[in-house]
C-alpha cells in the first residue's frame, strides 16, 4: 500500500490535491451534454485508474469550473441532463475508482459544492447533485464498509456566491483543513462523516 493521498478529481479542483500534497490523477475533460458524447473516453479512464495501487487515503472533487444559478422553470431537459447528469456520472466513476483502489482500514473523502439551505434558490441541480454524492457515498460504506473504510463528506457553498456582487472565494485552508481531519487517523467513525465550510452567502 503506498502512503496518500491520491486525488482524484477535475482541474478546476486540484488545487485541494496540491493543497494536501496530493498524487493527482485528472479526469478527463468532457463536454457537459445531453448525450454523454464523452463516455467512452470516461470508461477508458476509468479501467486505467482503477487499476492503480491501493492506496491509504483518496480525495474526490469532481467540480464544474465556474457554477451558475439554473431556474428549473426555464431549463429544458437537455439542460438538466447536462448539469446533473453528466456531472453526476463523472462523480459516481469517480467514487467509484475511489473506493476500489482505497485498502483495508482506509478512507475516502469527497469534496462537494452544497448551498445553505437558506441560499439554495437557483441551485436546484447543484443541490440534486450534491444529494445524489452523499447518497453514493452512503452506499459505497455499505459495499466497502466490512474492509473497514471509512468514507467522509465535505460540503462547500463560496463557489455559489451572486456572481454579480459576491467576492466570496472558497475558503482553502478551511477545505484542507477539513479534508486533512477527516482523513486522520483520529477519525474513526463507522458512519458517513460530513463537514461544511461556509463563506458563501447567508
Amino acid at each position: 500500500m503506498t502512503t496518500g493521498p491520491l486525488f482524484i478529481g477535475t482541474g478546476a479542483a486540484t488545487w485541494i490535491g496540491r493543497g494536501l500534497g496530493a498524487r493527482i490523477v485528472e479526469m478527463p475533460t468532457v463536454c457537459f451534454d445531453a448525450a454523454w458524447s464523452n463516455g467512452g473516453i470516461v470508461e477508458e479512464w476509468r479501467d486505467v485508474a482503477l487499476a492503480g495501487p491501493t492506496e491509504e487515503s483518496v480525495v474526490v472533487a469532481v467540480w464544474r469550473d465556474a457554477p451558475v444559478r439554473l431556474s428549473l422553470l426555464e431549463s429544458d431537459l437537455g439542460e438538466w441532463l447536462a448539469r446533473v447528469e453528466t456531472p453526476f456520472a463523472l462523480w459516481f466513476t469517480a467514487l467509484s475508482v475511489a473506493a476500489g483502489r482505497c485498502g483495508e482500514g482506509g478512507r475516502v473523502v469527497a469534496v462537494v459544492d452544497r448551498p445553505e439551505p437558506s441560499a439554495s434558490a437557483g441551485w436546484g441541480d447543484v443541490t440534486a447533485l450534491a444529494d445524489a454524492v452523499e447518497v453514493t457515498e452512503r452506499s459505497l460504506m455499505l459495499l466497502h464498509g466490512g474492509r473497514g473504510v471509512r468514507f467522509g463528506l465535505v460540503t462547500v457553498d463560496a463557489r455559489l456566491g451572486d456572481p454579480e456582487g459576491s467576492d466570496d472565494e472558497v475558503d482553502g485552508g478551511g477545505v484542507i483543513d477539513a479534508v486533512g481531519l477527516l482523513l486522520s487517523d483520529g477519525n474513526r467513525s463507522s458512519s458517513l462523516t460530513t463537514m461544511h465550510i461556509g463563506g458563501g452567502p447567508s
